[in-house]
């Protein structure tokens, strides 16, 4: 008897031979939704960003250079005015609110898709950051955070010499 792991059965690994049922498709959806439950960079808890996958947070991404690290999230229809952004330790936190505009009574509202109230975001930086040197633009709608890294954070060049 061998042990397949669940991932080698993946549509990707399988190739055409794995027929085009309803039941695949199925199989095919949750493996994308367990890759992406459990699947964080930089060791996040999945936890962490259960709220933006789910509809309670801001969706963002998170990048790093050599000499910072960059977040952009997605606010449409927030006031900057609205926002609250910490960093705490290795902790970088988003709240605000998205207010509801005033609905007309004399609609017959087919649809409302549209999310307003209170949000908040948690995520855990990759690296130290410096607390004191953070930057934040929110223009059309997104959120820019720049937050530098510690002196001693930043990589450093070792020379090897020959013996």
């Amino acid at each position: 008897m061998s042990i397949i792991p669940w991932k080698s059965k993946s549509r990707e690994s399988r190739g055409d031979e794995w027929p085009d049922t309803p039941l695949a498709k199925f199989r095919d959806e949750m493996d994308r939704l367990f890759d992406r439950f459990l699947g964080e960079p930089w060791g996040a808890s999945p936890f962490e960003s259960l709220p933006a996958r789910f509809g309670f947070g801001p969706r963002i991404d998170l990048a790093e250079t050599e000499n910072d690290i960059s977040l952009k999230a997605e606010l449409p229809g927030v006031d900057p005015k609205d926002l609250d952004i910490r960093v705490e330790g290795s902790l970088l936190t988003i709240r605000g609110e998205k207010k509801q505009e005033t609905q007309e009574k004399r609609k017959d509202y087919h649809y409302v898709e549209r999310q307003y109230g209170s949000f908040h975001r948690t995520v855990q930086l990759p690296s130290t950051v410096d607390p004191d040197k953070v930057d934040a633009v929110f223009k059309d709608g997104v959120l820019s955070v720049t937050i530098a890294k510690r002196p001693d954070a930043k990589a450093k060049r070792v020379t090897v010499r020959n013996a």
